[in-house]
């Protein structure tokens, strides 16, 4: 009698541990990887063109891959806050003499699939900001 309340009270203890409400594993990243077809428009121009964003490092972190934002040829990453994305300010070498720096900045949302990066991109130049170029670029996913 005891061997049958032993096995019955195991039995119950290995079902118990079952967990039948597992919780896909979901990456928020997820919504912003992929092949996009981007309108950029800023100050000065207008382009439009391919752009791959992919993992970026961090488990929050998308890059936005070549050309890059701006088409600057500067792999810039962003943060994922959900439906959200902060682009942190960012610099990227230009030129040596003289010294020239791209620095980018901004943020982006998502919706109905759209993707809507407010952006802005200074040119620093020894030291000082000798143009800023403020853009909206829409992304489409392909």
């Amino acid at each position: 009698m005891k061997t049958l309340l032993l096995s019955g009270l195991c039995s119950i203890l290995i079902l118990a541990s079952c967990d039948r409400n597992e919780i896909p594993e979901y990456d928020v990243r997820d919504e912003y990887v992929g092949q996009y077809t981007v309108s950029d428009a800023c100050d000065a121009m207008m382009n439009d063109y391919a752009l791959e964003i992919y993992y970026g490092g961090d488990y929050d972190e998308v890059v936005f891959g070549w050309p890059g934002l701006y088409e600057a040829g500067f792999e810039v990453a962003g943060i994922c806050t959900g439906m959200k994305m902060i682009i942190p300010i960012q610099q990227f070498y230009v030129s040596s003499y003289p010294e020239i720096f791209y620095e980018f900045s901004g943020s982006a949302s998502l919706e109905d699939g759209v993707l809507t990066v407010d952006y802005t991109v200074l040119v620093v130049q020894n030291g000082l900001i000798i143009d800023e170029n403020n853009c909206i670029a829409t992304l489409i996913r392909n």
